[in-house]
């Protein structure tokens, strides 16, 4: 039995770069192929990340002091730190198609909100999504009311005016 010694980085180095130009020191290229996945779910993920990144966007154009956190813990997808030193945060939900989103587990609670990000299938894929903005509490009464496993955004909007409702992001909820 031979035993092996051990290379340094450098010795390494100095036999990979002694073979670069040799085809037969190197095994088979790989090939990495496209994502098996449905389309339709690949494309959720990334409108969720588009999503995510319109809000903040828009909250750095406001001037608000927002970033995004990726730990997705309790519901927080974004935390914006307010001049009083204190901080608001944001939960996003993606939706396509029908402007609906099935009720799911959310925390309602003093300067939390839920912004609703809808992508249209029939628009311009660069066009702006609409996005709908509604306090926790707010929305979890609305759902109260409402007794339905689905929300319809349209209905949301006429109740609370919810479309476009950026300045609830501006000022913290009344604790």
């Amino acid at each position: 039995m031979t035993k092996q010694t051990e290379l340094t980085d450098e010795q390494m180095n100095e036999l990979v770069v002694a073979d670069v130009n040799d085809p037969s020191a190197w095994g088979e290229p790989i090939v990495v192929g496209p994502s098996k996945g449905p389309r339709r779910i690949r494309r959720a993920k990334h409108l969720e990340l588009a999503a995510k990144f319109y809000i903040l966007s828009v909250l750095h154009r406001l001037g608000a002091d927002a970033t995004l956190t990726f730990s997705q813990t309790d519901n927080v997808d974004i935390t914006v730190v307010l001049e009083s030193g204190s901080a608001l945060t944001v939960d996003i939900k993606t939706l396509t198609g029908p402007m609906e989103w099935r009720v799911e587990d959310f925390s309602a609670r003093a300067n939390h909100f839920v912004a609703f990000v809808w992508y249209s299938d029939s628009i311009e894929p660069s066009a702006p999504p609409a996005v709908y903005i509604a306090t926790s509490e707010q929305l979890r009464s609305f759902i109260a009311v409402h007794k339905s496993a689905t929300i319809s955004l349209t209905r949301l909007d006429e109740e609370i005016q919810a479309r476009n409702a950026w300045q609830r992001l501006a000022v913290p909820a009344a604790a």
